[in-house]
Order: structure tokens, then C-alpha cells, then sequence
């Protein structure tokens, strides 16, 4: 398949109090056109510091130290910023944030934030018609007459479709979905991925969908790529990933999701995610993992193909997954 991403040794650092924080370690990741890319893990491992180094919006504090980044086969790492954001951000790459509730400006209507997205971003003319139409297609009813409305006045299921909207108007290559349904109930989650999955059917768009929940990747991603502390433990077919993982921490996330029997304790991983400042010998894991021997903290792990599917970072991988 084309690669429409690729990622080769990417670190970024953050740098706070005299500290250095390794919040993303020489990461390995491809996309392909038209591809569904999870990136799941706990919070703090690295996962949203991914996609904004992709589409560049790093906090101040962040760096990248090193590695490089191609986007339809060309590095974007070293592009002049006046380029980039000229010619890739909100028009080649989309980004939709985290929080729906602090995305949009609330001194704004909805609608004009729409058209300036369309003035700006694309070569459309006929503005506000494509602006109600978007809406339209994202489920807002009588979209002419909330164009003039404030945020305030829309809820956070309807906030996250004018988001979808502002994403998909400029009929992006790479669309960046960071954690887009963690803030909405449940109902209202199933909703937005019901719609989000007909929009990558119709713009055929290759998507990062960047989240914790693994029931949402079982639902939209092709495959699946998981996270712990600053790298990247597993890749591999969205199947595999339940059936068959390859890596002890991908296990022990799904042994923690909640089955039918409601009388069951849950399983929780032991420990905590360590301190990125910090960053415990050999392999990251090590001090939370059930099959842990000698070599673990002495050696860090590099991902490599498995003798059966997809990619690991772990020794003993083939131990894994036995126990489900």
C-alpha cells in the first residue's frame, strides 16, 4: 500500500524546572492512504505529543531533538513555518483537539469561524453555502440559522460536530483526531463515531485516532499502535491487537476492559506510568510487567517484527496473550 506518513526516530523533548522530559522516544510509525492508524496508551505516554509534532503546534517548552517526518513522501520537518501553515496545516493536515468545550473562540459566532476556515484554507467562493452545507452533512439541523449562533449555545456533541466540520471542509490528506469523543457521554460518543467513520468512508482521508479507550479503536481503526511511556510497545492489525497480542502491556490493557459478568473485579495494571524525567533502566515496562526477567532491566527492548504478526517491543513476546 502507498504510505501516506512516515515517522523515522522521532524524540521530542520537554524541558521544565531544569528537567528534560522524553515524552516521545525514537518512534517508528507508518501510515498508509486511506488507512485508520490508532495510537492508544495510557495518559502521559506520549500519544497527543505525537500528533501535535506531526502538524506542528508543540507547546514552546517542546522540542524535537531529533528524526524526521514524511508526509506524501516528502520531510515537513524542516519546512519554514510561514510554508507549512501555508500550504499543509488546516489544508493538507487536519487537527481536531482534545475538548470540544474549549476548541472554539467564544467571542465568535460558529459560523464565522466556519468561513474563515473556508476563506482561508481552500479555494471555495461560494463560502457561506459550503459552510451551511457542512454543517448540514454533520447533523446540525437548520444549520443557516445556527451559522449566527456562539458556542455557548451548542452543546458538546454539537460543538464536536463543528469541529468535524472545520476538519473535513478542506478535504484533508491526514486528518489528527486527538482523543475527539472524551469529553461526551456515552450516547452522544456512539453518535460522532458513527458519523466520524462516514466521513473517512467519503473523503477517504488517512486518519491518526489517538485515544485510551480501546473499545472506540476496536470500533474504527485498521491498526493499532500502543503507547507507554514516550514509545511504541506494539503495532499491529486491529484484530491481532484482541486476539493475539504481542506485548505484555497491550495485554494487561485489555485484561482491564469490563466484560458481561458485572459481579467480576475489574484488573487494573499495577504501578503507575513512570515519571518521564526519570525513566526506569532497560525496558520502560518492566517494573509493572508479569513476565519480567533479568535482561528487562538491563536491556531496552527495540520493536521488531514478531515470528507471527505485526511489531514488538518485548523479548518475550511470545509468552504474551496466553492468558486471555
Amino acid at each position: 500500500m502507498e504510505k501516506m506518513l512516515q515517522i523515522d526516530k522521532l524524540k521530542v523533548v520537554y524541558r521544565k524546572n531544569k528537567k528534560s522530559f522524553l515524552a516521545v522516544d525514537c518512534v517508528n510509525l507508518s501510515l498508509n492512504k486511506g488507512e485508520v492508524l490508532g495510537i492508544v496508551g495510557e495518559s502521559g505516554s506520549g500519544k497527543s505529543t505525537l500528533g501535535l509534532s506531526i502538524i506542528r503546534l508543540l507547546p514552546p517548552r517542546a522540542k524535537i531533538k531529533n528524526g524526521d517526518i514524511l508526509f506524501e513522501g516528502k520531510s515537513i520537518s524542516e519546512i519554514k513555518e510561514t510554508k507549512f501553515n501555508k500550504d499543509y496545516r488546516g489544508r493538507k493536515i487536519s487537527y481536531i483537539p482534545q475538548n470540544p468545550q474549549s476548541s472554539l473562540n467564544p467571542v465568535f459566532t460558529v459560523g464565522r469561524q466556519l468561513k474563515d476556515i473556508i476563506k482561508y484554507r481552500t479555494n471555495i467562493k461560494d463560502i457561506k453555502k459550503i459552510a451551511v452545507e457542512m454543517l448540514l452533512k454533520m447533523g446540525i439541523a437548520d444549520a443557516e440559522t445556527r451559522m449566527n449562533e456562539y458556542p455557548h449555545q451548542f452543546s458538546g456533541g454539537m460543538k464536536q460536530r463543528v469541529l468535524l466540520a472545520m476538519a473535513f471542509v478542506t478535504n484533508p490528506t491526514l486528518l489528527i483526531a486527538d482523543e475527539p469523543t472524551t469529553a461526551l457521554d456515552v450516547t452522544v460518543e456512539a453518535q460522532i463515531l458513527s458519523l466520524l467513520k462516514d466521513l473517512i468512508r467519503e473523503y477517504n482521508s488517512s486518519i491518526i485516532y489517538i485515544t485510551h479507550d480501546l473499545g472506540v479503536v476496536s470500533e474504527i481503526a485498521d491498526r493499532v499502535a500502543v503507547f507507554y511511556a514516550g514509545r511504541v510497545v506494539e503495532v499491529n492489525d486491529r484484530d491481532n491487537i484482541f486476539k493475539n497480542p504481542q506485548h505484555p502491556y497491550t495485554e494487561a490493557l485489555i485484561k482491564c476492559l469490563p466484560d458481561d459478568n458485572k459481579d467480576k473485579k475489574l484488573n487494573v495494571i499495577p504501578g503507575d506510568i513512570p515519571d518521564l524525567s526519570e525513566l526506569p533502566s532497560g525496558c520502560n515496562f518492566h517494573t509493572r510487567c508479569n513476565y519480567k526477567e533479568d535482561k528487562c532491566s538491563r536491556e531496552k527492548p527495540p520493536l521488531l517484527d514478531t515470528a507471527s504478526v505485526g511489531k514488538s517491543a518485548c523479548f518475550f513476546y511470545e509468552k504474551v496473550g496466553k492468558a486471555l
